[in-house]
């Protein structure tokens, strides 16, 4: 018999820990809470109807967030996109899903071993000053962990498969000067029509691991203890102000 959860509907008052409680109060009628020890080994609960949203780096990692705010921004299943309503599907690890479908098998119809090596554009910028050895990797969004990535087959819920990475947006992600990233169309590609359902990007291995790592894995999907295909939010504040509509995108985010 495999792992199960327990959905509780119920209603909730609750009341602040101040000198007056009854001056401050929360309350909510039909609450639905899921407890689980499926997220992680220790038993938790939360409330599951709320979708969360992750904030990527863009301090840290700014090819690797540019590169996911134009898939969003611009292609037309839009993924991750709250504005239009369309949220990310969490494919937890292989022992964690309906389908036992390793998440790296996404990746590595999209982003095959080696291929930021063999195939990448070779402007493609590397950062082994912050990490001795650094390579060019293959970056892909939506993330392999998805139900959204090109690599999940339909027959397991994938909402867009593709045959391979050639059928994505191909950019690759260059600096400049130290601080200045710029991320552009990979001209030796066919030109973008905008219709494509996934994006592809060459880009230093240590950003685009960095971009989510730990920071996902152990933390936000583990504080909002997702289990398989759980929707949630990806937001980009530092674009807010971009421009997707146009066929050529241009945008430049100031330096803070």
């Amino acid at each position: 018999m495999g792992p199960d959860t327990l959905d509780l509907s119920t209603k909730i008052t609750a009341y602040s820990p101040v000198a007056n409680p009854a001056a401050m109060r929360w309350q909510a009628g039909g609450a639905q809470i899921r407890c689980d020890k499926i997220s992680s080994t220790t038993p938790g609960c939360t409330f599951y109807k709320y979708i969360p949203t992750w904030v990527m780096n863009f301090a840290k990692t700014p090819p690797a967030v540019a590169h996911a705010w134009l898939i969003q921004a611009k292609l037309p299943n839009h993924p991750g996109s709250e504005a239009a309503k369309k949220p990310l599907f969490y494919l937890p690890a292989a022992s964690k899903n309906a389908h036992h479908r390793d998440p790296d098998d996404n990746r590595k119809v999209i982003c095959p071993d080696g291929w930021a090596a063999t195939y990448g554009n070779p402007d493609a910028t590397t950062v082994p000053e912050i990490s001795a050895g650094d390579k060019a990797s293959c970056d892909e969004f939506a993330y392999a962990s998805t139900y959204n990535s090109g690599g999940m087959p339909a027959g397991m819920g994938g909402m867009n498969e593709v045959d391979t990475g050639n059928d994505c947006v191909q950019t690759y992600a260059t600096r400049v000067k130290q601080g200045e990233w710029h991320l552009y169309d990979d001209l030796r590609a066919a030109a973008p029509t905008w219709k494509e359902v996934c994006g592809r990007s060459a880009m230093s291995g240590w950003i685009n691991s960095t971009s989510m790592g730990g920071a996902f894995s152990s933390g936000f999907s583990t504080k909002y203890r997702m289990l398989d295909k759980d929707p949630y939010w990806v937001d980009f504040p530092q674009f807010a102000h971009c421009d997707a509509s146009k066929v050529t995108v241009a945008c430049t985010v100031p330096k803070p």
